[in-house]
C-alpha cells in the first residue's frame, strides 16, 4: 500500500482551511480560490479515510466518522509516483 503526502492550509483573508494531497490540480485550485493560503501541516496517508482522521487530529476535532456507505479508497503505487512526479516539478510557494 502506497502513501501520498497531504497538506493542510489555511487563508486567514476568510478563515477558510483545505487538507487535500498533493497535486497540480489541488495547487492550481487553491490558488485560485485561496491565494494567499498558506501551508500550516503536512503529513502522509494511506488511504482517504485515514488522511481524513489525520486532519481530524490535527485539528483536534476527535473521531472523524465516514458517511453511511462511503468506501475507503487505498492509495496505489501509481499514485504515489504521480505524486512524486508532480512534486519533482511543483513551482514553490
Amino acid at each position: 500500500m502506497a502513501e501520498l503526502i497531504f497538506e493542510i492550509w489555511t487563508d486567514d483573508d476568510d478563515g477558510s482551511c483545505e487538507m487535500a494531497p498533493v497535486s497540480a490540480q489541488g495547487d492550481k485550485l487553491r490558488h485560485s480560490v485561496s491565494p494567499n493560503a498558506r501551508r500550516v501541516h503536512s503529513f502522509t496517508a494511506k488511504s482517504d479515510f485515514e488522511a481524513y482522521q489525520a486532519n481530524y487530529d490535527w485539528h483536534g476535532w476527535g473521531q472523524w466518522k465516514a458517511p453511511e456507505g462511503s468506501a475507503e479508497r487505498h492509495f496505489t503505487e501509481a499514485d504515489a509516483v504521480e505524486q512524486r512526479c508532480y512534486i519533482a516539478v511543483r513551482p514553490v510557494g
